[in-house]
Protein backbone atom coordinates (compact mmCIF):
# COMPACT_ATOMS: atom_id res chain seq x y z
CA UNK A 1 0.00 0.00 0.00
CA UNK A 2 1.24 3.48 -0.86
CA UNK A 3 1.81 6.31 1.10
CA UNK A 4 -0.18 9.58 1.35
CA UNK A 5 2.50 11.41 0.56
CA UNK A 6 2.72 9.92 -3.19
CA UNK A 7 -0.29 12.75 -3.28
CA UNK A 8 1.31 16.53 -3.80
CA UNK A 9 -0.96 18.06 -1.50
CA UNK A 10 0.73 15.70 1.62
CA UNK A 11 3.95 16.33 0.53
CA UNK A 12 3.47 20.66 0.31
CA UNK A 13 1.93 19.98 3.58
CA UNK A 14 4.91 18.46 5.06
CA UNK A 15 6.99 21.12 3.84
CA UNK A 16 4.38 23.88 5.51
CA UNK A 17 4.41 21.80 8.75
CA UNK A 18 7.97 22.15 8.81
CA UNK A 19 8.18 25.32 8.38
CA UNK A 20 5.57 26.29 11.13
CA UNK A 21 7.95 24.46 13.17
CA UNK A 22 10.87 26.84 12.93
CA UNK A 23 12.40 25.36 10.75
CA UNK A 24 13.84 26.32 6.92
CA UNK A 25 12.38 23.51 4.25
CA UNK A 26 14.16 23.09 0.62
CA UNK A 27 11.90 20.76 -0.91
CA UNK A 28 12.73 18.68 -4.13
CA UNK A 29 10.53 16.35 -5.39
CA UNK A 30 10.21 13.48 -2.68
CA UNK A 31 13.25 14.71 -0.70
CA UNK A 32 13.66 17.52 2.01
CA UNK A 33 16.64 19.52 3.37
CA UNK A 34 16.07 20.80 6.91
CA UNK A 35 17.44 23.75 8.63
CA UNK A 36 17.85 25.54 11.57
CA UNK A 37 20.16 27.83 12.13
CA UNK A 38 22.62 24.80 10.86
CA UNK A 39 21.98 21.74 8.33
CA UNK A 40 20.16 19.56 10.66
CA UNK A 41 18.22 16.50 8.59
CA UNK A 42 17.61 15.32 4.85
CA UNK A 43 14.09 13.45 4.57
CA UNK A 44 13.90 11.26 1.78
CA UNK A 45 9.82 9.84 0.91
CA UNK A 46 9.41 6.49 -0.79
CA UNK A 47 5.65 6.76 -0.66
CA UNK A 48 5.53 3.49 -3.37
CA UNK A 49 6.95 1.23 -0.60
CA UNK A 50 4.93 3.24 2.30
CA UNK A 51 8.73 4.51 3.54
CA UNK A 52 10.62 7.51 4.79
CA UNK A 53 14.15 7.77 6.26
CA UNK A 54 15.56 11.12 8.01
CA UNK A 55 18.93 11.22 8.48
CA UNK A 56 21.26 12.50 10.92
CA UNK A 57 23.71 15.18 10.75
CA UNK A 58 26.88 13.87 11.53
CA UNK A 59 28.65 17.11 11.67
CA UNK A 60 25.88 18.97 13.65
CA UNK A 61 24.64 16.23 15.86
CA UNK A 62 23.84 19.00 18.72
CA UNK A 63 21.15 20.30 16.12
CA UNK A 64 20.15 17.37 14.58
CA UNK A 65 18.91 15.05 16.89
CA UNK A 66 16.56 17.01 18.47
CA UNK A 67 15.05 18.03 15.18
CA UNK A 68 14.69 14.80 14.71
CA UNK A 69 11.97 13.98 16.87
CA UNK A 70 9.98 17.05 15.81
CA UNK A 71 10.49 16.10 11.92
CA UNK A 72 9.21 12.30 13.47
CA UNK A 73 6.45 13.49 14.67
CA UNK A 74 5.39 15.67 11.76
CA UNK A 75 5.91 12.59 9.51
CA UNK A 76 3.67 10.21 11.45
CA UNK A 77 1.25 12.82 12.00
CA UNK A 78 0.46 13.51 8.47
CA UNK A 79 1.07 9.97 7.49
CA UNK A 80 0.57 7.80 10.62
CA UNK A 81 1.03 4.27 8.80
CA UNK A 82 5.12 5.20 7.31
CA UNK A 83 7.34 3.70 8.22
CA UNK A 84 10.70 5.72 9.20
CA UNK A 85 13.73 4.62 9.27
CA UNK A 86 16.34 7.42 11.24
CA UNK A 87 20.04 6.96 9.34
CA UNK A 88 23.05 7.64 10.94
Amino acid sequence: MASQFKQLEKRVLLRKKLSESGFEVRMHSYDYYVIKEKFVSIISLEPEFNKASIKKISCNLKGSIPAIDKIYKIVKEIDPKITIEVRE
